[in-house]
């Protein structure tokens, strides 16, 4: 997992974060503050932390 896009969804929000070199470096300005600039782990362990109902990983092609 190195560049893409992570899909994020909940029950009130679906966005995009963009991801370089494993790290998120854009976010929709819902999600700016907490993901911009954190790597995909990370991420990834806070959708399961705060119950994200779909959290997807789509590689760049």
């Amino acid at each position: 997992m190195r560049d893409g896009v992570i899909w994020w969804s909940t029950e009130k929000a679906t966005f995009g974060l963009i991801v370089r070199d494993g790290v998120v470096v854009e976010a929709a300005p819902y999600a700016r503050r907490w993901a911009q600039g954190h790597q995909v782990e990370e991420i990834f362990a806070k959708a399961g932390r705060d119950g994200a109902v779909s959290v997807r990983w789509i590689p760049r092609q």
